[in-house]
């Protein structure tokens, strides 16, 4: 069965990072590089057709947002993965100090997100769910405790 993965954090919790070490093989489906919703609805239509794992690599911040990823991957037959990444606030503004160019966001976006972010739950659709941390050793991925 294919997967819908499902990424939910702030800016600069480590999310494309995550999908690039270790979900490389998933169709990566992401407002950055996309830039629209209607680009967005085309990539993941495309993935369903080739019945592709894939993706959603936004904030995802709140259970409306996951709802409609949640309902598709559904309708079409797959399995939906969520991963959470540990947002403290503190560490995602120094990550993104890091960042260049466009992939640098503005300090008021990241603390924005912050304040709607929910925490996901099965209750939403989720087949799996984790919680991923960044340590200092690497990237922690344990399952949600229900």
């Amino acid at each position: 069965m294919p997967i819908m993965a499902i990424m939910t954090g702030i800016q600069g919790s480590g999310k494309s990072t995550f999908c690039k070490n270790y979900l490389s093989a998933y169709d990566r489906i992401n407002l950055d590089t996309l830039h629209t919703r209607n680009k967005e609805n085309i990539a993941i239509d495309e993935a369903f057709q080739a019945e592709n794992d894939m993706v959603i690599d936004n904030t995802n911040p709140t259970v409306e947002d996951r709802k409609k990823y949640i309902l598709k991957a559904k309708k079409n037959g797959y399995r939906v993965v969520g991963y959470f990444m540990q947002s403290r606030i503190r560490e995602c503004i120094a990550r993104n100090e890091q960042r260049e160019g466009k992939e640098k966001v503005p300090t008021t976006a990241i603390a924005a997100t912050s304040k709607k972010l929910e925490m996901p739950s099965y209750e939403e659709g989720y087949d799996e769910l984790y919680f991923v941390r960044i340590t200092d050793t690497g990237i922690a991925v344990e399952t949600w405790q229900k």
